[in-house]
């Protein structure tokens, strides 16, 4: 095992396997925005289904919640998860194990963000209110959006979290070091957005050298936190996606 997969398991943190599209595969399309946005605009989603046509979309894989209060979800639900399976069989992806993905997103106004992908404990993260956890969430979390999220991810052998963390890094350790060097890591990905979103590009993080830098720096933010009060990553957006995969997590032990 990796030097640094027992010390970022400490943290609640872990390297992940992700699954890409590959090159063949037009990721203007593909990359559609949240779902749990234009909750009222389902002018949007006719649009941008009409743009995408018959190619391979994550629009085909996630339930945009303007739908939800449809009356019968189980056909959008069956179809999600029929097309999860024809995606997997038509073997689209590349699979990446062991890679955490250092992310560029350039919003409209040239704006950018930088971000890593990684992979997050569930067991070290509590939606409770007066919870110590690592993880924790920064809003209330409305039970009641939980179930109709849990049955989205039943049967569903693909996930797609749009889960935004946030950490406390006021000496830019973890992700800047790795933004600074990004042209000479492998490229992931990179598109223009549809709907004027942008753009996003992205790069592999799997050297064992980079990746034990990024545990250094994880490890060093923790070992500064109140041990009585240890928040480390905070849910900047998407509490409600990872709330649902931790009760399904708990449904499971």
């Amino acid at each position: 095992m990796p030097s640094y997969a027992d010390k970022l398991g400490k943290i609640g943190v872990k390297v992940p396997d992700i699954l890409i599209p590959k090159k063949n595969i037009d990721l203007n399309k593909w990359a559609v925005v949240a779902c749990d946005q234009f909750t009222s605009q389902k002018d949007y989603w006719q649009r941008i289904d009409g743009f995408i046509g018959s190619a391979p979309s994550t629009l085909r894989l996630i339930y945009p919640e303007c739908y939800l209060e449809e009356k019968d979800s189980s056909k959008r639900i069956e179809s999600i998860n029929n097309a999860m399976r024809d995606y997997l069989d038509k073997d689209i992806f590349d699979e990446r194990k062991n890679t955490m993905a250092l992310v560029k997103r350039t919003t409209a106004s040239g704006t950018v963000r930088w971000g890593l992908m990684a992979a997050l404990d569930l067991e070290c993260y509590s939606w409770e209110k007066d919870s110590k956890t690592l993880i924790r969430a920064t809003e209330g979390t409305i039970l009641s959006r939980i179930p109709p999220r849990k049955a989205i991810r039943k049967d569903a052998p693909l996930e797609l979290p749009h889960i935004m963390v946030l950490i406390s890094d006021s000496k830019r350790s973890v992700i800047e070091p790795l933004a600074a060097k990004a042209s000479s890591l492998e490229k992931l990905y990179g598109t223009e957005l549809m709907e004027g979103g942008g753009r996003i590009d992205a790069w592999a993080v799997d050297s064992e050298t980079d990746l034990d830098s990024v545990t250094v720096s994880l490890c060093g933010l923790a070992e500064a936190l109140d041990p009585a009060n240890p928040l480390l990553f905070a849910m900047g957006d998407g509490n409600h996606s990872f709330a649902t995969a931790k009760s399904c997590w708990e449904d499971i032990k």
